[in-house]
């Protein structure tokens, strides 16, 4: 064995051996400070360079009062001092907070408030929200910059993080209820880099490549806080792409062999990169899909655009679980259930349990796990499972079961080879006459439809009817078409939907680009488009409405 192999063999051990995240990163920054941590906007940040900077704003959040305990929220863009203020934070203890930038004045308030943060940093153009934000949190203290933060000094010395110490919290994207700050330990994280690492088949010969926001899970946990443990070089680029091209251009520049995008970067790669001239994606040993339902239809369309066999891999995960639950195997062909229908995101990653219960009474420790190809609540095991909300314990034992159970709140089934299939949210199901509709399955008919960019499906409760009735909300590419064009394509959507799905929509509703709400990780908010629907609040942003039942 070479001595260039021997130091990166030893390296890799001792990195792996960290038990805590700060200790993880101390030691990559040690063992190799002249390795690449990221690459971004041109500039190239080394371990060395990372680690120095994050004891510089160490000691500048400890110079504003920042202590140990101390929540401190991050509203950054994708940028190098989000790493630096993030584990600035760490080394003196307190507790970071990333937060996603959109959420408006009073939405950003309530996060603040929600988790008791003490001080906030920020940058540039996202002061001026951050200040009316903070103006409506008393807890607030101190908003602060990178000139703030960025001091002459040495990190001050503090108390060595233990496995079961807190962290950072991850708030959930709000797609079923309002967000919710996850409590996460250092020994969720690492346990959980551990194993997805390798369960992605992660090594230091890989290079990534992310557009995925850092104050989301996948984009934080998965893309960069796994990389240091394997000394793999990552490629980081905005979530705000002007074009998914830019995307696809980096992975050819740099020969990227992983990424990972929602099913709808996948889409949106075969909508708008028509022209393929110059894109090389054969690199790519692995392109993650996940955060969403995976559609087979996204995946066949995106390897046939590209020239692809076998790269995009279903996972799937969620914060109350660190993020991984299930990813899928590199070079192993997919799998699809009897039915045709489900796509299997793999066996549970080493260390994970999975098993599927009756929804109402989700105890797997009574026996009462349902038997292979019975749908019903998935609920997970694992290292990574969260410590439970923060300051909401009522919300934490509806989710948190005896033996360490997590409640996902997410339908699926295990098949008799313990592979895991994703049916839906709990809190999304449509029931049309007694009978159970996934809105992905009829969202997946919708967006087929020529005309149509993007769909919702949600159901709304009906008294005279006695169930719920299936409304689509569908945002058209074309703003400007003759009415009698609108009043064909609603005829068209409910035909589809009638024979695909056997129920008709009782309303279609045609509305204009980027009506239908999102999470910050690109999720629908059903419930939020419900009660749009239902109180008559989409009507400025209505191309085009039609009873559906009156439309055939």
């Amino acid at each position: 064995m070479s001595g260039t192999v021997r130091t990166e063999t030893k390296a890799a051990d001792e990195v792996k051996a960290a038990t805590t995240l700060t200790e993880l990163m101390r030691r990559r920054a040690a063992l190799t400070p002249d390795l690449p941590y990221f690459h971004l906007y041109g500039d190239t940040v080394t371990y060395g360079r990372f680690w120095a900077q994050s004891a510089r704003y160490a000691a500048g959040l400890a110079r504003a009062g920042v202590g140990a305990g101390d929540k401190v929220c991050l509203i950054y863009p994708t940028c190098a001092e989000f790493f630096y203020t993030f584990f600035g934070a760490l080394r003196i203890g307190a507790v970071p907070v990333p937060l996603y930038p959109t959420l408006g004045v009073e939405g950003t308030a309530s996060l603040f408030v929600d988790s008791e943060a003490t001080a906030v940093a920020t940058i540039g153009w996202f002061r001026s929200g951050v200040d009316q934000s903070a103006s409506l949190a008393p807890c607030v203290r101190a908003i602060l910059e990178p000139p703030d933060l960025d001091v002459d000094g040495a990190a001050p010395a503090a108390t060595p993080a233990r496995e079961d110490d807190l962290a950072f919290l991850q708030y959930t994207s709000g797609s079923t209820s309002d967000p919710r700050g996850v409590m996460l330990t250092h020994r969720n994280v690492v346990s959980t880099i551990k194993f997805m690492a390798e369960a992605a088949g992660l090594t230091a010969e890989d290079r990534v490549v992310s557009w995925l926001p850092l104050y989301h899970d996948m984009g934080l946990i998965g893309c960069s806080f796994t990389p240091p443990l394997t000394g793999t070089p990552l490629w980081l680029l905005p979530p705000d792409l002007r074009s998914p091209r830019q995307w696809l251009e980096l992975v050819t520049e740099v020969r990227a062999t992983f990424t990972v995008s929602p099913d709808f970067g996948y889409r949106n790669c075969v909508r708008h990169v028509r022209d393929t001239t110059g894109l090389d994606l054969r690199s790519l040993k692995a392109a993650l899909s996940g955060a969403e339902p995976v559609r087979v239809s996204t995946i066949e369309a995106f390897e046939r655009h590209f020239g692809l066999r076998e790269t995009i891999r279903p996972c799937y995960g969620l914060a109350e679980a660190t993020l991984a639950v299930a990813i899928w195997p590199r070079g192993v062909p997919l799998r699809l259930d009897a039915s045709g229908r489900f796509l299997s995101v793999g066996q549970p990653c080493a260390g994970v349990s999975v098993k599927i219960v009756t929804p109402l009474d989700c105890e797997p420790d009574d026996g009462g796990a349902l038997a292979p190809g019975v749908e019903g609540e998935i609920c997970v095991k694992s290292p990574g499972v969260m410590r439970g909300y923060y300051g909401n314990p009522e919300a934490t034992a509806r989710v948190l079961m005896p033996g360490g159970w997590l409640r996902t709140g997410d339908l699926g089934f295990l098949d008799k080879d313990g592979y895991l299939y994703i049916a839906g949210r709990l809190k999304d199901l449509i029931i049309l006459g007694g009978e159970n509709v996934l809105p992905a399955d009829v969202e997946e008919v919708v967006d087929g439809v020529p005309g149509i960019r993007y769909s919702a499906a949600v159901g709304l409760d009906s008294e005279r009817a006695g169930t719920q009735r299936l409304h689509v909300v569908a945002e058209v590419r074309s703003e400007s078409a003759a009415r009698d064009e609108y009043h064909g394509l609603v005829r068209e959507i409910v035909g589809r939907v009638h024979r695909a799905r056997g129920h008709r929509p009782a309303r279609v509703l045609l509305v204009r680009a980027g009506t239908i709400p999102k999470t910050s990780s690109g999720k629908i908010q059903r419930s939020r488009l419900a009660r749009l629907v239902r109180d008559g609040e989409l009507e400025d942003r209505v191309v085009y409405g039609d009873h559906g039942a009156e439309a055939r």
